[in-house]
């Protein structure tokens, strides 16, 4: 792993830190919410709208009815998949384009975060600073491409998350969102996300 990458990490946790502290709601608080409300609702009903809604709000679906539809079907099919990480994913943005006809990357990663948080999410903020502090492989030009590069991103942060950096990082964001009795856990590939998304320049 480059150097510039782990030491670049440093600077992001005072401003990454002030972000989550002064936005209300608190991310935070709303991704542990929506993580909990996902998990244990059908989400092809009717009555699951106002989750549906809230995790739209929170990762900018802004798709069509339809689309919406296909997606949270395929949502609440991974939920009985054995499958894990990168392979959940493939199926994921594989299906996605077959339903749709788009190749839906960040997406297809958000709900595999959200089902197995221990996987990262492809984001264009957090994107841009990788490509700024290392050099991913290429991400646009169709499905393998997609793939590839998250099959990429997936390995880059388990490391990067185990840096000395992430570790410090991941003591400050318990101290200051700790895991209460009941709350969904923060694993550290999450607050490593949480680092970057608000500390890194939009």
């Amino acid at each position: 792993m480059p150097r510039a990458s782990i030491g670049a990490l440093s600077g992001l946790s005072a401003r990454a830190m002030a972000t989550l502290t002064s936005r209300s709601p608190c991310p935070v608080d709303t991704y542990r919410s929506i993580a909990s409300e996902m998990a244990a609702t059908d989400l092809r009903g009717e009555a699951a709208e106002p989750v549906r809604r809230r995790f739209n709000a929170y990762y900018g679906v802004r798709r069509n009815a339809m689309w919406r539809e296909l997606f949270y079907s395929r949502f609440e099919a991974a939920k009985a998949s054995r499958l894990q990480g990168a392979e959940l994913f493939v199926d994921i943005v594989v299906g996605l384009q077959a339903d749709t006809g788009r190749i839906e990357a960040s997406f297809a990663s958000k709900l595999v975060a959200t089902l197995q948080p221990e996987h990262p999410i492809i984001d264009s903020v957090v994107r841009k600073w990788l490509a700024k502090h290392t050099t991913p492989p290429p991400f646009k030009g169709g499905v393998e491409r997609v793939i590839a590069y998250y099959r990429w991103l997936d390995a880059f942060m388990v490391e990067l998350a185990a840096s000395r950096e992430a570790e410090r990082w991941s003591t400050t964001f318990e101290a200051a969102f700790p895991t209460r009795p009941g709350a969904v856990p923060i694993p550290a590939m999450k607050r490593l996300d949480f680092l970057i998304w608000a500390g890194a320049d939009r």
